[in-house]
Protein backbone atom coordinates (compact mmCIF):
# COMPACT_ATOMS: atom_id res chain seq x y z
CA UNK A 1 0.00 0.00 0.00
CA UNK A 2 1.20 3.48 -0.68
CA UNK A 3 2.45 5.90 2.24
CA UNK A 4 -0.03 8.53 0.63
CA UNK A 5 -2.75 6.53 0.43
CA UNK A 6 -1.87 5.31 3.75
CA UNK A 7 -1.82 9.08 5.17
CA UNK A 8 -5.09 9.99 3.19
CA UNK A 9 -7.01 6.87 4.29
CA UNK A 10 -5.63 8.03 8.24
CA UNK A 11 -6.98 11.84 7.73
CA UNK A 12 -10.46 11.03 6.02
CA UNK A 13 -11.25 7.69 7.93
CA UNK A 14 -12.22 6.13 5.06
CA UNK A 15 -12.46 2.31 5.05
CA UNK A 16 -9.48 0.75 2.74
CA UNK A 17 -10.71 -0.46 -0.88
CA UNK A 18 -12.38 -3.52 -0.41
CA UNK A 19 -11.91 -6.84 -2.97
CA UNK A 20 -14.09 -6.43 -6.19
CA UNK A 21 -14.62 -2.11 -5.30
CA UNK A 22 -13.78 -0.91 -9.02
CA UNK A 23 -10.58 1.52 -8.27
CA UNK A 24 -11.35 4.63 -9.84
CA UNK A 25 -14.73 4.88 -7.49
CA UNK A 26 -12.31 3.79 -4.60
CA UNK A 27 -10.23 6.37 -5.14
CA UNK A 28 -12.91 8.87 -5.93
CA UNK A 29 -14.52 8.31 -2.37
CA UNK A 30 -11.12 8.77 -1.38
CA UNK A 31 -10.19 12.19 -2.95
CA UNK A 32 -13.85 13.83 -2.10
CA UNK A 33 -13.32 12.61 1.49
CA UNK A 34 -10.33 14.77 1.86
CA UNK A 35 -11.67 17.22 0.35
CA UNK A 36 -13.69 17.27 3.23
CA UNK A 37 -11.37 17.38 6.19
CA UNK A 38 -10.79 20.49 8.64
CA UNK A 39 -8.69 22.91 7.10
CA UNK A 40 -6.25 21.58 10.90
CA UNK A 41 -6.08 18.06 9.72
CA UNK A 42 -5.71 19.22 5.86
CA UNK A 43 -2.67 21.20 6.94
CA UNK A 44 -0.82 18.38 8.70
CA UNK A 45 -0.45 16.32 5.57
CA UNK A 46 2.54 15.71 3.45
CA UNK A 47 3.11 17.51 0.36
CA UNK A 48 2.42 14.63 -1.82
CA UNK A 49 -0.49 13.82 -0.31
CA UNK A 50 -2.11 17.55 -0.78
CA UNK A 51 -0.57 17.63 -3.81
CA UNK A 52 -2.06 14.19 -5.38
CA UNK A 53 -5.85 15.02 -3.89
CA UNK A 54 -5.77 18.43 -5.49
CA UNK A 55 -4.66 16.56 -8.70
CA UNK A 56 -7.65 14.21 -8.64
CA UNK A 57 -9.97 16.67 -7.90
CA UNK A 58 -9.24 18.29 -10.79
CA UNK A 59 -9.09 15.04 -13.09
CA UNK A 60 -12.60 14.04 -11.70
CA UNK A 61 -14.02 17.82 -12.50
CA UNK A 62 -12.30 17.23 -15.98
CA UNK A 63 -14.08 13.65 -15.84
CA UNK A 64 -10.83 11.78 -16.18
CA UNK A 65 -9.18 9.00 -14.95
CA UNK A 66 -7.72 9.80 -11.16
CA UNK A 67 -4.07 8.58 -11.27
CA UNK A 68 -3.04 6.07 -8.81
CA UNK A 69 -0.33 7.21 -5.83
CA UNK A 70 2.94 7.65 -7.26
CA UNK A 71 4.76 5.80 -4.52
CA UNK A 72 2.19 2.81 -5.04
CA UNK A 73 4.71 -0.13 -6.55
CA UNK A 74 1.83 -3.06 -6.94
CA UNK A 75 1.15 -4.54 -10.36
CA UNK A 76 -2.73 -5.50 -9.66
CA UNK A 77 -3.87 -1.99 -9.83
CA UNK A 78 -2.39 -1.62 -12.89
CA UNK A 79 -3.82 -4.68 -14.23
CA UNK A 80 -7.45 -3.92 -13.11
CA UNK A 81 -7.08 -0.14 -14.75
CA UNK A 82 -6.48 -1.51 -18.25
CA UNK A 83 -10.41 -2.78 -18.63
CA UNK A 84 -12.32 -2.20 -21.73
CA UNK A 85 -13.27 1.67 -22.28
CA UNK A 86 -16.63 0.90 -22.29
CA UNK A 87 -16.65 0.41 -18.29
CA UNK A 88 -15.88 4.23 -17.99
CA UNK A 89 -18.87 6.13 -17.01
CA UNK A 90 -19.59 9.44 -19.27
CA UNK A 91 -18.10 12.92 -17.80
CA UNK A 92 -20.12 14.67 -15.72
CA UNK A 93 -22.49 17.16 -17.34
CA UNK A 94 -21.10 20.51 -16.96
CA UNK A 95 -23.26 23.68 -15.54
CA UNK A 96 -23.63 26.32 -18.39
CA UNK A 97 -20.83 28.97 -18.26
CA UNK A 98 -22.49 31.96 -16.44
CA UNK A 99 -23.73 29.51 -13.63
CA UNK A 100 -20.39 28.21 -13.38
CA UNK A 101 -18.52 31.96 -13.11
CA UNK A 102 -21.23 32.99 -10.49
CA UNK A 103 -20.50 30.02 -8.57
CA UNK A 104 -16.89 30.82 -8.35
CA UNK A 105 -17.36 34.39 -7.94
CA UNK A 106 -19.62 33.56 -5.01
CA UNK A 107 -16.97 30.71 -3.50
CA UNK A 108 -14.47 33.16 -3.42
CA UNK A 109 -16.56 36.11 -1.79
CA UNK A 110 -17.76 33.83 0.56
CA UNK A 111 -14.21 32.57 1.51
CA UNK A 112 -12.26 35.98 1.31
CA UNK A 113 -15.04 37.78 3.97
CA UNK A 114 -14.37 34.80 6.31
CA UNK A 115 -11.57 32.63 5.94
CA UNK A 116 -12.61 30.16 7.89
CA UNK A 117 -16.01 28.97 6.73
CA UNK A 118 -16.36 25.48 5.73
CA UNK A 119 -16.97 23.52 2.81
CA UNK A 120 -20.51 22.53 4.30
CA UNK A 121 -20.82 26.16 5.16
CA UNK A 122 -20.44 27.19 1.64
CA UNK A 123 -22.22 24.07 0.02
CA UNK A 124 -25.13 25.35 2.21
CA UNK A 125 -25.10 28.62 1.03
CA UNK A 126 -24.68 28.02 -2.21
CA UNK A 127 -27.87 25.72 -2.61
CA UNK A 128 -29.75 28.35 -0.81
CA UNK A 129 -29.07 30.44 -3.65
CA UNK A 130 -30.18 27.62 -5.95
CA UNK A 131 -26.31 26.85 -7.05
CA UNK A 132 -25.53 23.02 -8.10
CA UNK A 133 -21.87 22.73 -7.12
CA UNK A 134 -20.57 19.57 -6.16
CA UNK A 135 -18.50 19.38 -2.76
CA UNK A 136 -15.24 18.83 -4.66
CA UNK A 137 -15.24 21.61 -6.50
CA UNK A 138 -16.10 24.25 -3.74
CA UNK A 139 -13.16 22.47 -1.65
CA UNK A 140 -10.82 23.19 -4.86
CA UNK A 141 -11.82 26.83 -4.56
CA UNK A 142 -12.20 27.17 -1.28
CA UNK A 143 -8.37 26.17 -0.89
CA UNK A 144 -6.91 28.10 -3.76
CA UNK A 145 -8.98 31.19 -2.53
CA UNK A 146 -7.53 30.61 1.14
CA UNK A 147 -3.86 30.10 -0.59
CA UNK A 148 -4.28 33.28 -2.29
CA UNK A 149 -5.00 35.02 0.77
CA UNK A 150 -1.83 33.99 2.38
CA UNK A 151 0.45 35.33 -0.55
CA UNK A 152 -1.47 38.70 -0.30
CA UNK A 153 -0.79 38.35 3.63
CA UNK A 154 2.97 37.80 2.53
CA UNK A 155 3.27 40.18 0.16
CA UNK A 156 1.63 43.17 2.90
CA UNK A 157 -0.99 43.57 -0.10
CA UNK A 158 -4.06 42.50 2.38
CA UNK A 159 -3.78 41.20 5.85
CA UNK A 160 -6.47 38.28 6.11
CA UNK A 161 -6.51 35.68 9.64
CA UNK A 162 -6.59 32.34 8.38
Amino acid sequence: MSEIEKELLAVSKVKKKTPGEDHQKYLTRLMKAVSKVSDDDWEQLSEEAKGWNNGAAELHKAGAKLENFPDYDGPEIEAEEEKAPEEEAPPPKRAPKARKTSACHTIKTLVAKKPSITVDDLSEKLKSSGMKVSDVTIATLRSDTRDTLRVLNELGIGEFKL
